[in-house]
């Protein structure tokens, strides 16, 4: 865990298994979405109470719930 960043086992997982470039594009997006979560839009299903959103990067993106200073990222996806 990154202060402010919580992986889900799932998005962990991804990660671990990235080559180190793709983990450092992952990483770096990560933070780029940390500074600013609700820059990045809202994908949400209608009627749900859960903010989902999902922010995209050269070869990565991901999927990630803002919290109160953090942010949840529950997916993570590479297409280098």
């Amino acid at each position: 865990m990154r202060y402010g960043v919580v992986m889900e086992e799932l998005a962990s997982d991804v990660v671990g298994e990235l080559p180190e470039e793709a983990r450092r594009e992952v990483l770096e997006l990560v933070e780029l979405v940390r500074a600013d979560p609700r820059a990045w839009p809202d994908v949400r299903d209608p009627g749900s109470v859960e903010e989902i959103r999902e922010a995209f990067g050269g070869r990565c993106w991901l999927q990630y719930m803002p919290h109160a200073g953090a942010i949840e990222v529950r997916d993570i996806g590479w297409a280098g």
